[in-house]
């Protein structure tokens, strides 16, 4: 994500987006909100790393037509301005926050999702893609999470669980990512949540063997593609 001072402003032009994103900076807050509006950006990010401070979103109640934001390394002790955005697509915020009302914002698609346990309506969006990072709760299941069926692609990220046992059925999925999950150790759950899957990453998880990988290419006929703890097993 490489940004920039163009002028008076920081600016990251990203690609997959297709856009520019401008970041908000807190020394210069209410010019950052004019030149959004006036150039109709619609993507901003915020980090103390490049000048945002704010301890609230407020800022975004003045930029309801954003379609994504992206905080990180912030400390939020308010998020109401984010409800101000009906037409978000696409969310990222790091974990130091109030818990978010997800139903509250039914536009996203995509989203970056650092759990909090009182975040409440992920399982109402129509989410396309998902990445899920830190989902450690003390009895180490996936059981209880509930995530939108609409979902044709997830990440899992730093997760406890040992197994995908107590996901629900994913029909749509086909892409799944599993990263950095210490404890996960079994794929043999994900012909019945994911029937549809057609690539499968598995990286950097110390107690997943090649051999579950393999197992699963003889049970899927379907999976385009699997790579498993560094290796390519179809």
């Amino acid at each position: 994500m490489p940004i920039a001072r163009e002028g008076r402003f920081l600016l990251n032009h990203d690609a997959y987006l297709g856009g520019t994103r401008l970041g908000l900076e807190s020394s210069m807050i209410e010019a950052c909100i004019e030149e959004v509006q006036s150039r109709n950006y619609l993507d901003v990010f915020g980090s103390p790393s490049f000048g945002f401070n704010e301890t609230s979103l407020d800022a975004l109640e003045q930029l309801p037509n954003l379609r994504h934001v992206w905080f990180w390394d912030i400390h939020l002790k308010n998020i109401d301005g984010l409800y101000a955005l009906q037409q978000l697509e696409s969310f990222g915020i790091h974990p130091r926050r109030p818990p978010i009302a997800f139903e509250r914002l039914p536009s996203l698609r995509e989203m970056v999702w650092e759990y909090r346990a009182r975040d409440t309506g992920v399982e109402t969006l129509s989410l396309e893609m998902l990445h899920l990072w830190r989902y450690a709760p003390k009895h180490a299941s996936f059981a209880g999470l509930q995530l939108p069926t609409t979902l044709q692609e997830l990440g899992l990220h730093w997760c406890n669980p040992a197994s995908l046992e107590g996901l629900p059925v994913l029909p749509n999925v086909r892409r799944l990512g599993i990263h950095q999950c210490r404890n996960m150790s079994s794929l043999a759950a994900v012909p019945d949540l994911f029937p549809a899957l057609e690539h499968l990453v598995v990286d950097a998880c110390g107690r997943m063997k090649v051999e579950e990988g393999e197992r699963l290419v003889a049970r899927m006929p379907g999976l385009k593609h699997a790579f498993v703890q560094k290796r390519v097993v179809t």
